[in-house]
Parts: structure tokens; sequence; C-alpha cells
């Protein structure tokens, strides 16, 4: 294999760099050769940019869009295991599915750096939980660094790679949302690379690579123990004793990291607070004994940090306030109103919050978020609930963006990735009396899918599953996915798991979709195990493949005929359609997508009526 090194170290350009941009040039300049993850909100962008990177300047580095970020994990890691730089990039949620290789990883540790780049979402906006990635490396026993903004990103992805070589131990790099998605001028290593041939670097060394249980691991374990002490050592030099001698003794000490250190540094400056602000690049593992001398000199710290209280909890003093004491917000993201919240509970400030605004008191449009005009999925999930009835079924389902199918009372359940079929064997076992459909997209099936299909044909469980293909990670850009390779194919995993495999061609005839699944009810009331379907569809963002399958067809309302039933905007869902001001529904022409679906058999009293086919009137 080609690797390359950068020449051209201490020459620099600027670009506007949103944070994972910023993160995807820090690997490049840094040497990183293999980087593999799962996409996932914030984290999606980093591989992506990585790889347009990579191929814009003719390098040879390895990137790949893994099945699972366990596999992800894995792959990369195991290059670093080979002294190859690597990196494995995923969401927060994510490393949940990940954690059983970085448990064993953090004992084991690396020879060439590993970054572990996990994006978090205080604030739920994407995600199904509100996990604070740092708290799972402290659970691990690695290091973990918490960039402010894109600049940091950037530099920060080579410190942790630097630090990951001398320690031989896997760094994260835990970003969030507001730092992933911002966008700011960076300064960063203008590229230029040689490349060198490299021969595998893999050493034999039986005792560390593949030590078992008890002497193997716990020799490892002490040793884990012993570099978490260096660690804090070098966390106090190298980070935060340079930035003490610069504190000024005011009598309040914020200790703050990441995205919340910007908020605080700000706030303190906005509002001439009389506090010290201290950032901490690298939250764990922390010097607590030299931070609790330092905390000696003030007469109150406050730890502001999202969203656990992952510093607070290795500190100890009487004078220490945070998240541990309830005097910092515990949930959802921290903002310059929470410091200010925080201070005037501790009588530090006085009167009305300044970045508190005035409630706008008029009720404002209801907009939740649905499928796409011309969305296969709204078709799919009209279908099962206009055969499986809503009183006589339950509709566990999935992590993507089918999960809107919400809107449409399609959705009774969503809990993890692939858990909508594990669910479905739980829900047929305790209400035999309810049919039981599930939905998944075809990326979750392979992510998480395939071991709860495995059990419920060994057990027998008795539900419908509908694999929902696109051929894309369709929620988090469009990425790749296994399926959409041609070797392989869902519908051969579904029949070599055992299960009972319809294949269906997604048609906007929605006729033909009702009768469709009336033959899947008839199957499933004589069927002993799960029975799978597999639909065959598209992603109506995926312009090729949509203007092959859109037909074109545009609709409109003949008014005579609408009697304001409200069975298309409460079943069916369209985001074009609406009521007018006479009270009447109506297509808004420029979101019909042409998928002409409307047309064929929706509407209970036929209004809706071809107005153009081919182009939009």
């Amino acid at each position: 294999m080609l690797a390359y090194i950068n020449t051209r170290k201490g020459c620099f350009m600027q670009k506007i760099l949103m944070g994972n941009d910023a993160i995807a040039w820090g690997l490049i300049n840094s040497g990183v050769e293999f980087t593999s993850g799962y996409p996932g909100t914030p984290s999606s962008e980093i591989l992506a940019s990585f790889q347009k990177i990579r191929d814009s300047l003719g390098l040879q580095a390895y990137a790949e869009w893994a099945t699972n970020e366990k596999v992800g994990f894995e792959v990369a890691y195991a290059a670093s295991m080979s002294g190859r730089r690597a990196c494995a990039t995923m969401k927060q949620v994510g490393l949940n599915v990940a954690s059983d290789a970085l448990m064993s990883a953090a004992y084991i540790g690396n020879k060439g750096g590993f970054l572990l780049v996990c994006a978090d979402d205080p604030g739920f906006h994407s995600s199904q939980t509100e996990q604070d990635s740092r708290s799972f490396a402290k659970f691990a026993r690695i290091p973990v660094l918490d960039p402010s903004t894109p600049q940091e990103a950037y530099t920060m992805v080579k410190k942790g790679l630097e630090l990951s070589e001398f320690f031989e131990t896997p760094v994260m790099l835990r970003s969030t949302m507001r730092v992933s998605h911002s966008r700011e001028i960076c300064e960063i290593d203008e590229p230029s690379f040689e490349r060198e041939k490299k021969e595998s670097s893999f050493e034999r060394d039986i005792k560390r690579w593949a030590a078992v249980p008890r002497e193997g691991r716990l020799r490892q374990g002490i040793e884990m123990l012993e570099r978490i002490e260096s660690l804090k050592a070098y966390n106090w030099k190298e980070f935060i004793e340079p930035l003490v001698s610069k504190l000024t003794q005011k009598p309040t000490l914020i200790l703050a990291s990441g995205v919340a250190y910007v908020y605080a540094k700000e706030a303190v400056e906005e509002q001439n607070l009389e506090a010290d602000v201290l950032k901490i690049h690298l939250p764990y593992p922390l010097p607590s004994t030299r931070l609790e001398e330092l905390f000696e000199g003030y007469e109150r710290v406050i730890v502001f940090e999202e969203s656990y209280p992952c510093m607070e909890e290795q500190l100890n003093a009487p004078n220490l306030h945070g998240k541990l004491t309830h005097e910092v917000s515990e949930i959802d993201e921290l903002g310059k109103k929470h410091l200010l919240d925080t201070l005037a509970k501790l009588g530090i400030t006085q009167g009305s919050n300044p970045y508190v605004g005035t409630r706008y008191e008029k009720e404002l449009p209801k907009r939740p978020p649905n499928l796409c005009p011309g969305c296969p999925h709204r078709d799919m999930f009209y279908a099962i609930t206009k055969v499986f009835k809503k009183k006589k079924s339950l509709f566990p389902s999935d992590i993507g963006c089918y999960t809107l199918g919400l809107n449409q009372g399609a959705i009774d359940t969503v809990l993890c990735m692939g858990g909508s079929i594990s669910v479905a064997s739980g829900l047929s076992l305790a209400n035999p009396d309810k049919a039981i459909v599930a939905t998944i997209g075809d990326s979750t099936f392979v992510h998480g899918g395939i071991p709860p299909l495995i059990n419920a044909v060994y057990q027998k469980h008795r539900f419908v599953l509908v694999v929902l293909d696109n051929s894309v990670v369709a929620m988090t850009g469009r990425q790749s996915t296994p399926e959409g390779s041609p070797d392989v194919d869902i519908l051969k995993i579904v029949q070599g798991c055992g299960a009972e495999a319809i294949e269906y061609r997604y048609t906007p005839k929605l006729k033909e979709s009702v009768n469709f699944f009336k033959q899947v009810k008839a199957r499933y009331e004589e069927s002993d195990k799960p029975i799978v379907v597999v639909v065959r569809q598209f992603c109506v963002l995926d312009k090729e493949r949509a203007k092959l399958h859109l037909p074109k067809e545009f609709a409109t309302v003949d008014k005579d005929k609408c009697v304001a039933c409200d069975h298309c905007l409460t079943e069916y869902k369209c985001p074009s359609m609406s009521y007018g001001e006479d009270g009447k529904v109506e297509v808004d022409p420029f979101l019909c997508a042409g998928c002409g679906a409307c047309l064929d058999g929706l509407c209970p009293t036929d209004a809706f009526t071809l107005i153009s086919k081919g182009a939009k009137a």
C-alpha cells in the first residue's frame, strides 16, 4: 500500500469550513490512511468529506461506509494494530454499537495512531438519546478531546493522533452538533504529499493482541491504569498549566469544555462578569488533585459542560457547583442564558436574564416533519394501515426517514437500530390477539436487523416485517448501502435466515399496493413464523433513479367532488395537500412530485384529477 506524508508543514491556507469538513482535513493532513464509519447526524459529513478531499488530491487512503459502527470501528482499529494511522467515525448512539470492540481496544491499545470521532447531539435534534460520549470515554478509560470550534476540531485531530501514538491508546475526539455543523474561517496546513511504499507492519505479539483472561487482561488493565495517571500529568502540563498562569483570580472560576466554553467566555465578556474562565481541552482524564488545589483560591467554581457531568464527577471540592448540585441545566443544549441562570441561583447576578427573549404569544402554524412529496414510504404505510387496521394491529418501526410514518399513524414504537424486529417478537408474544407489522429500512436491516430475524425464525415468532429497500441511507444524505451492491441482496439474506420472503416492486398505484398487502395478510394468518416483505423502492431525492420511476402525473382537486372528509390529509399526509381558503383540499403545484398516487383510489369521492402528464402545468 502507498502511504503518504505531508511535506509542506508550516505552510498554511485559509478555508471556510464546516466543523466536520475541518475534521476531515485534519485526518488528511495528519496522514490518516484508513477511515471507516457509519452515517449518522451530526457525524455523516466527516467520512464523505474525507473521500472527496482524498480524491481531489489523488491520494490512496482507504475510506468505507461500514455495515454498522462496530464493524467500522474494528476495520479501522485493525489498521492501527498494523502501525497505520486510522480513524473510525460515528454519532453518539453509534458508539453504543461499537462499545464492545472499544472496551477491549482500550485494554489492548494500538501501534499506529487511532482516533475515534464521535459527534454528539445535545438537545435531541436528530437522535433518540442525548448521551455524552465523553462519559463513555471515561467508562472505557481512554482520553477524550473536546473541541469548541471547527478550527479546534482540525487542530485536535492532529493532537489526538499524536497522543494515540505516544501512549499507544485509542483517543476519542468528541464533537457536538454545534461544532460539527457550524462554519469558521480555518487555518489549515497546505496539502502537498509524498508517497512512500509501506509493507504490512503487523507484528505478531500474542500476549498483546490475543491476551486472554485472567492473567493477560489483568496485566493490560494494570497498564491501562498506569497510562491514565500519565495522561493526567500530560493534561496538566500540556493543556491546563499554560492557561492557569493567565487567570486573574476573580471570585468565580468557570471550568468549561467544548462549545460550552465559547458560551461561557462570551457571556463573561458581554456582561462584564467577575469570573475567570478556564478551558479544558481534555475532559478525561483530569488532573483532579492539581485542579482542586487551584479551586482553593476561589470563592466558587462552576463546571459548565454538555451534556453529562463528566468533568464534575472527577472533581471534589466544597465550593464546586454544577449539574450534580442541580445548579447547572442537566438536559438539553447549554447556552449563555443557562450560565446566567446558574449565576442567579448562586446570588452572583440579579435582575432579568439578558439572554431570554420575549415570548411570542400567538399560535404558530404547526409544521411536523413529514415524508417528502412522492416518497414511496408514504404509499407503503397507507397500504399497510388500510389492510391491517389500527385497532387490530401494532406497528413497531425503526430508525430512519421512514420513522416519519408516525404522521400516518403507521408506527407505534421506535427503540433503536434493528429494534423493530426484536420488539415485533416481544409484541407478538405479549399480544397474541393483535397483528404485528414491523417496518425497517434496508441499511438498518443490514446494520442490526439480521440477528433478531434469525432469533424470530428460530423461536417461531409470528409477525410481518416490511423491509423498505431504497438502497441508500436516505435520512443522513443518501450514503451508499450494501444493498446498492450487486453482490448483496436482502431477499437472499432473508431466505438464508429461514424466513418466508416475498418481493414487491413499488408502484405508485395505490390500489395495487393495497391488494398486495391483502395477500400478505392472508399468508400471515396461515403462517407460524415471520413473513418478510422486501419492497424494492427508490429515494425521491435520488434524481437519477426517481426520474426513472416517477410517472410525472400531476394532480389537482375537483372542488365540486371534494367534501373535505379529511381522509387525504390525515391518512396519507402528502405535504403538497392542504385546505384552501374555500375549505376544500388543494394541491400545491410547487410541492407536487408527480407520483400520481393520489389519482388511484386515495379519495373516497375521486376528487383528485390529472392536470398534466410529463411536466408541471
